[in-house]
């Protein structure tokens, strides 16, 4: 039914596991600030395991600057910098995918009672 990896197993385990590090770190040392740097690991872990590829986005230059900003100890007036994803997505509007359909994909056109169902026989 299901073909899972190990890749796949241990990105589904990840937020479990960062909360297991956020409440030890946090109940044993008291060191609930720093504890929530493990929930970084939950974006983190597709690329450590090879699932994915770093592309370099926008909004993760928006997010490194943040966190830049953060450490030199100016987290309050830093995150105003979040709300240059959805002006960049306003004034620069994504590819949409229509670009990437094939030209006989869309001649094809499908009746009008159509349903997206497999039928048992």
């Amino acid at each position: 039914m299901f073909q899972y990896n190990w890749q796949k197993r241990i990105v589904a385990a990840t937020p479990l596991i960062a909360l297991i590090i956020f409440l030890s770190v946090g109940f044993l040392y008291d060191a609930w600030h720093p504890g929530w740097t493990a929930f970084l690991l939950i974006p983190i872990v597709p690329f450590l395991v090879g699932l994915k590829q770093i592309r370099i986005t926008f909004p993760l230059i928006v997010f490194v600057a943040y966190i830049a900003l953060g450490i030199s100890g100016y987290w309050h007036p830093g995150w105003i910098i979040f709300l240059l994803i959805p002006l960049q997505n306003i004034l620069f509007p994504p590819q949409t995918i229509s670009k990437y359909i094939k030209k006989e994909d869309k001649n094809k056109s499908k009746p009008k009672d159509y349903m997206d169902a497999e039928i048992d026989e």
